[in-house]
């Protein structure tokens, strides 16, 4: 398993100083999403969004946007447990080939990118669910410290999404 450094104060302080002061929420995202890297991996990253009119969720950054543009959206009734995970709060992990392909109806585009690992984690204010960050990488790649890491991240977004 690669390691990857330690998430620290600087990196927080950072993401929250561009959530705080940038106008284009694609700086923020393109921010979190080398942090990300930096900090616990993946083979795509994208930030989703909750449309619940629409009972959905819309893509709203994607590092791969030939595979999963931006404005792609998912109904919630075919992700039902990255769906009810995120309503509490909690992280949605997918740390095998059987549970990403149990867990996610597009599964065969999945494994095409060589992803074999999905990691959620929730993006919440005040008790309300916005969305999702989401790393997606290989077994064995996520672990409880890039867990807590890619919460702490999704968590520096809620001011980007609030606005969106």
């Amino acid at each position: 398993m690669a390691k990857f450094r330690a998430l620290t104060l600087a990196d927080v302080a950072t993401i929250m100083a561009l959530a705080s002061e940038r106008e284009a929420a694609r700086d923020v995202f393109s921010a979190a999403e080398q942090l990300a890297k930096e900090t616990c991996g993946w083979r795509l990253f994208t930030v989703l969004r909750y449309v619940e009119a629409a009972n959905a969720v819309e893509r709203v950054y994607s590092s791969d946007e030939k595979a999963y543009p931006v404005g792609g959206r998912k109904p919630l009734d075919k992700l039902q447990q990255t769906h009810t995970a995120m309503q509490d709060g909690s992280i949605h992990l997918a740390a095998t080939r059987a549970q990403v392909r149990e867990a996610y109806f597009d599964h065969e585009l999945i494994f095409s990118l060589g992803i074999t690992a999905i990691l959620n984690a929730p993006i919440r204010h005040a008790g309300q669910r916005l969305g999702t960050v989401n790393l997606c990488g290989e077994e064995g790649m996520y672990d409880d410290a890039s867990a807590n890491n890619a919460k702490i991240i999704a968590g520096l977004l809620a001011p980007v999404m609030l606005r969106l």
